[in-house]
């Protein structure tokens, strides 16, 4: 059953006022902003819906307060929307919406849907690097990045009640692939058999209630990480931990609290895997999490961002320098 990824993730949230200015800020387009529903998009067109939590057509919220209420699946094809309907309907309810969206809920009561992907295919825009080895850039300075708009949705993180419950509903009824294992305590999976490290994390519920705990946004290389990072945190928005980087996945990531519920998580740079890549276990504990990582971002209070002058107002400066006249 191909699935290409997160097509969409839908938010029941308390403040919608709060919840658009944040995801403004965070680089989404918008789309379409009312009263009970806005849409924004990503570069390939993955969307974030929010809706007001009271909302009466939103699946079920798996905890009190804004949260995710459902995520939705890209299909490939029609057939195989129809296999995902007809293997669901053996032990649940399934709707399909007028436009071909199918509803229904996995395993643990948060709303999931599929759709014939709307996302679109990117275009290299990885930007020159140098190295030792190779000089990529030449007579150029970098780039630096005021903001950015995310490249896609990557991944969404649940702590959940019963890891091997959805490892056997994700895996035999919707053909997801494992990714690692936190020995014990979690689980990473991907929808396709090839593409990022994972789509999903469920990770155990200490309390044993369900709650979200993140929702991912790719960004396109280290430079975009660092200028959406810097960007977003001077925006008065709260840092939740980072910039730093994952062990489990290798990517560079720095994470936001959400007022839609749970954080916000700009990654880049993570493992490429496909069938041949071999799940490992990692163990659950504080070094795991990351090789390295700032605990409440980067301080820049107080200053004030550089400009480079161009190579005539220099020239220019200089021969006012010389003539007397001040630049």
């Amino acid at each position: 059953m191909p699935l290409n990824g997160i097509d969409a993730v839908v938010y029941g949230v308390a403040n919608m006022e709060k919840c658009r200015k944040y995801f403004s800020d965070w680089g989404l387009k918008k789309i379409f902003g009312g009263k009970n529903k806005s849409v924004y998009e990503t570069r390939d067109r993955s969307q974030i819906i929010l809706c007001p939590q009271a909302t009466k057509d939103l699946p079920k919220a798996i905890q009190r307060g804004s949260t995710v209420r459902e995520i939705v699946w890209g299909a490939t094809s029609k057939a195989d929307l129809k296999r995902i309907e007809k293997e669901l309907s053996k032990d649940r309810d399934v709707t399909v919406d007028k436009d071909g969206t199918m509803h229904s809920v996995d395993d643990f009561g948060l709303g999931i849907a599929f759709r014939l992907t709307r996302r679109r295919k990117l275009k290299d825009a990885r930007r020159p690097m140098n190295s030792a080895s190779c000089a990529e850039r030449v007579n150029t300075p970098a780039l630096y990045h005021t903001s950015v708009q995310p490249t896609h949705i990557g991944h969404c993180v649940f702590a959940v009640p019963d890891i091997k419950k959805l490892e056997k509903f994700y895996t035999e009824r919707l053909g997801f692939s494992v990714s690692d294992y936190y020995t014990g305590r979690g689980i990473f999976m991907r929808a396709g058999k090839r593409g990022g490290h994972h789509n999903l994390f469920f990770l155990e519920a200490e309390t044993g209630k369900a709650s979200i705990n993140h929702v991912a946004f790719g960004v396109e290389d280290l430079h975009e990480l660092f200028g959406a990072g810097l960007h977003f945190q001077g925006q008065k928005h709260k840092v939740a931990v980072g910039p730093g980087r994952h062990h489990v996945s290798s990517a560079y990531f720095w994470y936001f609290d959400c007022p839609a519920g749970g954080a916000t998580e700009y990654f880049c740079d993570e493992d490429f895997v496909t069938e041949d890549w071999a799940p490992g276990h990692w163990h659950p504990a504080p070094e795991t999490f990351a090789e390295w990582f700032m605990a409440d971002g980067i301080q820049r209070e107080n200053l004030l961002p550089p400009t480079r002058e161009s190579r005539d107002t220099k020239i220019k400066r200089k021969k006012n320098v010389r003539a007397g006249v001040k630049a």
